[in-house]
């Protein structure tokens, strides 16, 4: 099981790596294809031809490793309000672990969906408008969002039962 664990830690620890990578290349290609267009447009005169597509097909890169960075680290947006209303640290704790799991079969749903939309992409033959690129060069990051997503939601279920099954313990050898 421990060794389960290290290989899995270094995978994570990989994929943390590359997609931090990917996060800050295709924000700042984002932000200077931008900031090109607009002196192109502006200053010489010259429309940057096609230039949206490329931002589109590197901000898809960005939006959603993006997401699966946020939702590695938790740092997505979340409205859990619960904690103000419910000072039941046990309560709190399965009502935690119901919300990862709904949202574990929300995801494992949209990560079906996913894989579906890049497969028949893939099989249209579907390219984009301009350049002619294969508009799956942009759908691919979707699907690998949603799978890291599930991963990390049935991380996120497994500790909820690792808490409530803690906390149930410590009370039980309190009495």
């Amino acid at each position: 099981m421990r060794i389960i664990k290290t290989i899995l830690r270094v995978l994570d620890d990989k994929f943390e790596t590359v997609a931090h990578f990917i996060v800050i290349v295709s924000g700042v290609a984002v932000c200077a294809l931008i900031f090109i267009g607009a002196m192109m447009r502006y200053i010489i005169k010259v429309d940057f031809y096609g230039s949206e597509e490329i931002i589109l097909f590197i901000a898809f890169w960005l939006y959603f490793m993006g997401s699966a960075l946020a939702a590695k680290k938790g740092t997505h947006i979340n409205a859990n309000m619960l904690s103000l209303f419910i000072r039941n640290k046990k309560t709190l704790n399965k009502l935690d672990l119901i919300k990862s799991g709904l949202c574990l079969i929300m995801a494992l749903m949209a990560t079906l969906w996913s894989f579906n939309y890049v497969a028949w992409s893939w099989k249209m033959g579907a390219k984009s408008n301009v350049f002619k690129l294969p508009n799956v060069i942009a759908q691919i990051p979707i699907f690998i969002s949603f799978v890291l997503w599930d991963l990390y939601l049935i991380r996120d279920v497994v500790r909820g039962f690792a808490k409530i099954r803690t906390a149930e313990g410590e009370g039980e050898s309190c009495s």
